[in-house]
């Protein structure tokens, strides 16, 4: 059986909101297939099976590296 506790995470949107867009949200929940187009444009692809042979890196610390950086850019 499965365990765990179970939440109401309720609605964000529908469907077609959540695959294509338009939305008023930028937190990258929802228009999935618009997010694929931008990484694969990025990736320099033009299929998904292509998108299976890009390599990769993972940074885990992304969100907090350059940050002084970027703090001392934006700073008058």
């Amino acid at each position: 059986l499965p365990r765990g506790t179970r939440i109401k995470v309720g609605t964000t949107g529908t469907v077609e909101q959540i695959l294509f867009g338009p939305t008023s949200v930028t937190d990258g929940s929802q228009n999935l297939i618009g997010a694929l187009r931008t990484a694969m444009g990025v990736c320099g692809v033009l299929n998904i099976q292509e998108m299976h042979k890009v390599e990769m890196v993972i940074a885990p610390a992304i969100t907090t590296e350059g940050k002084s950086w970027q703090i001392s850019q934006s700073s008058p």
